[in-house]
């Protein structure tokens, strides 16, 4: 259920920015680990499976270690870099979350250029858009919108829909959703369609006028369980755009968490196209990325999505009543760049050993094989450990997630606004 605060005044209702210090400790890369003498009979038999497949094992790379990163119960090329492909989404989480905080709202301004007539209920003059790089702002959003510009006694513009700073119209897709010229041209017609008569044309340019309301997204943890549990590439490019883009996300993986620049290249904040990162420095940071969850009391399956429980990628994987929702992971999948990549990053949580860490990746060869490779592996670990530990979830949290957006006035019908919103 979505909420609306009609107000007078302005309410600060953004929450303060940041996760945890850059220059905290725990984001450092660790000191070393003992790897562990005896092989995990899992390990040899994925290794054995490989080969007899025809795979070459120089394409191949993982690393299984202890949560607190104390212990490597298995690597294999933990150092060479591979295409993470979506696993990139989890560098992507992370630096959102210390640089924006799990509470963060994206805002959407709205603002009227020119008079409002409320006899004749017109704006005559200009909609101005001044968006803050929301990436999930959506059809329901924009019906919203109309009804409370509605309120305010807007049911015409004179002038132009005019788009002010990058405003993306819920980015499900890819290239054309994110499209300055097809979000403007959705969010025209969804307004029109709630009753928001536009005269004028769809023009981009300068936030001016007077604010008549501000739309917040829903909090950037949800955003980010939904990006992930589903591999959204639009909304990981977005959210990557929002902190600084691809270049920023590397220099943070470099000077916060220790990573060399042989170790990780980010061209796309999505994992789209020819990424790189070795299984090892994967683990530091989904390491990472749970101490900053837990700054927050918040878990890894916050923002990531539970295997066998969770509607997107991994629904239907580790789902088996041995191991369902005891593996907490993100996928990756590219088929046609590097001859074919899958990948799997996340959390076993296993009886004898606790939780632990691991990173599989697999390239040159059949997706659909490398993935039921890396669940039988990942099964088999978890059997040979004692089985399950817990249970992360064994409800699914996306299949009715509620919208927590909020839309609030800040325009009397007097003709002015009562203040401006900040951030």
């Amino acid at each position: 259920m979505k909420r609306f605060i009609l107000l007078p005044i302005i309410i600060l209702l953004m929450p303060a920015r940041g996760g945890v210090s850059l220059d905290s400790p725990r984001l450092k890369a660790e000191t070393p680990a003992v790897v562990e003498q005896a092989p995990l009979r899992a390990f040899s038999e994925y290794k054995d499976t490989l080969q007899s497949r025809g795979q070459s094992l120089d394409n191949q790379g993982i690393i299984i270690e202890s949560l607190d990163g104390n212990r490597i119960l298995a690597e294999h090329n933990a150092d060479v870099t591979f295409n993470p492909a979506s696993v990139m989404k989890l560098a992507t989480s992370l630096v959102a979350l210390v640089k924006l905080g799990p509470d963060y709202r994206y805002r959407t301004d709205f603002l009227a250029d020119g008079t409002i007539d409320t006899a004749s209920r017109k704006l005559e003059g200009d909609l101005v858009v001044a968006g803050r790089a929301d990436p999930m702002f959506s059809a329901e959003d924009a019906q919203e919108v109309a009804t409370n510009l509605s309120r305010l006694g807007i049911s015409r513009v004179t002038g132009a829909l005019r788009i002010a700073g990058p405003f993306y119209y819920f980015a499900t897709g890819y290239s054309s959703n994110l499209s300055p010229e097809t979000s403007a041209m959705k969010l025209r017609g969804q307004l029109q369609q709630a009753g928001i008569k536009i005269d004028g044309p769809t023009t981009f340019g300068e936030t001016s006028g007077a604010q008549l309301l501000s739309h917040y997204s829903d909090e950037l943890a949800q955003i980010l369980l939904y990006q992930n549990a589903h591999s959204s590439n639009a909304i990981a490019e977005v959210v990557g755009f929002s902190v600084g883009g691809p270049q920023a996300v590397q220099d943070f993986l470099i000077d916060e968490l220790g990573l060399t620049e042989s170790e990780i290249y980010v061209s796309h904040t999505s994992g789209l196209d020819v990424n790189r990162i070795t299984p090892r420095a994967s683990l530091k940071v989904l390491r990472a990325l749970i101490s900053v969850l837990e700054d927050h009391s918040l878990k890894p399956e916050d923002v990531m999505p539970v295997a066998g429980v969770d509607t997107g990628t991994l629904k239907a994987r580790l789902a088996s009543d041995g191991v369902r929702g005891s593996v907490i992971a993100k996928t990756g999948t590219l088929v046609s760049v590097d001859n074919g990549v899958s990948t799997l990053v996340g959390i076993a949580y296993t009886r004898a050993r606790g939780p632990l860490l691991f990173a599989v990746f697999n390239s040159a060869g059949s997706v659909n094989a490398f993935r039921k490779l890396q669940d039988d592996f990942i099964e088999s670990l978890i059997k040979e450990e004692g089985g399950p530990g817990r249970v992360s979830r064994s409800e699914d949290a996306l299949s009715e997630m509620t919208r927590r957006s909020i839309v609030q006035v800040v325009y009397n019908k007097q003709g002015q606004s009562a203040g401006g919103a900040s951030e």
